[in-house]
C-alpha cells in the first residue's frame, strides 16, 4: 500500500483526506512541486524549495520552513519501495478553510508529499501550438499552483492532435512555455529561451541549463521565429532535457546533445 507524509505524520494514501471546505480544493488556492528523486535523493531540492516558498509567500499559505523535505523525501521513497532508481515526488500545500476574501492559512491547511516509481520517459517529443493564450500579467504567472486545469486541458488537446506537448503563446503573441515544460529554441545558431516576463514558470531545469551555459539568451521569441527554428528542446525537473523532433508538422534537427 502506498504511503504518504502529511504534517509530520505517515499514513496510507487510501486513508488520507483533505477537508471538503479546503480552498485548495474548492478554489485552487494551493501550490505544489513535482520533483525527481534518484536513489532517494531529491535532485536540485534547494531550488525546488526556494520556488515553493516564494509561491507560498505570494499566495499567503502556511509556513513550511520547519520541515526537512529532503529527508522526508528520502524516507518516503524507502516506504514506497522506490529508493533505488528514479522516483516522482509531489509536495502540495493548500490554504485550508476560510472565506473567499480571507488571505492566509485557515483551519485544516495541509501539507503533504507523495512518491512513486518513475517509468522511463520518451527520448524526444513532438509539439503543436495550442489554440489558447497564456496571460503573462495573471496573478498566478510564474507560480506552480493547484489551479492547473489550463495546463491539463492544453496537454489533452495536444495529445488529441497526436503530439506529446503543446506551446502556449502569451497575449503579446510571444512564445511562453509548454504545458508541462520550459522551451529552448535555436535560431541562426544561437539558443534562446523565453524570459520570465513572458509569463513562463521559472523552471528548475531551465535555471540549471542557464547556469551551465552562459551563451543561451533569454529573449522574446515570436511565432515567426518558432516557425523557422532550427532546433528545440524542452526542460522539466522530471524528464530533464528532451529534444523536439517535430513542431506543428515541421521536422527539426536532433543534433543537439543534452547536457
Amino acid at each position: 500500500m502506498a504511503m504518504l507524509w502529511s504534517m509530520g505524520e505517515w499514513c496510507e494514501e487510501t486513508n488520507f483526506a483533505v477537508s471538503s471546505r479546503d480552498r485548495g480544493l474548492l478554489h485552487g488556492l494551493g501550490v505544489f512541486e513535482t520533483m525527481l528523486a534518484v536513489d532517494g535523493v531529491i535532485q536540485y531540492g534547494e531550488k525546488h524549495l526556494r520556488r515553493l516558498k516564494g509561491a507560498i509567500a505570494r499566495m499567503g499559505l502556511c509556513d513550511v520552513s520547519a520541515y526537512d523535505f529532503l529527508q522526508i523525501g528520502r524516507a518516503l521513497c524507502e516506504k514506497n519501495h522506490c529508493a533505488r532508481g528514479r522516483a516522482r515526488l509531489r509536495l502540495t500545500v493548500t490554504a485550508g478553510e476560510g472565506a473567499l476574501s480571507e488571505k492566509g492559512p485557515g483551519a485544516g491547511a495541509t501539507v503533504w508529499m507523495t512518491a512513486a516509481p518513475l517509468a522511463a520517459t520518451a527520448s524526444t517529443a513532438t509539439v503543436v501550438t495550442l489554440p489558447w493564450t497564456r496571460n503573462e500579467r495573471s496573478a498566478l504567472a510564474g507560480m506552480k499552483t493547484s489551479s492547473y486545469a489550463e495546463n491539463v486541458l492544453g496537454l489533452q488537446w495536444a495529445r488529441a492532435q497526436g503530439a506529446d506537448e503543446g506551446f502556449f503563446f502569451n497575449t503579446r503573441e510571444e512564445l511562453c512555455e509548454a504545458c508541462t515544460a520550459n522551451v529552448f529554441v535555436r535560431l541562426d545558431g544561437v539558443w534562446h529561451t523565453p524570459p520570465l516576463e513572458s509569463g513562463c514558470l521559472p523552471g528548475v531545469m531551465r535555471e540549471v541549463i542557464l547556469e551551465r551555459d552562459a551563451s543561451i539568451r533569454e529573449s522574446v521569441i515570436t511565432r515567426d521565429q518558432v516557425a523557422r527554428a532550427e532546433e528545440m528542446f524542452l526542460t522539466s525537473a522530471i524528464r530533464g532535457v528532451i529534444p523536439v523532433s517535430c513542431c506543428d508538422g515541421k521536422r527539426l534537427s536532433l543534433a543537439f546533445s543534452p547536457f
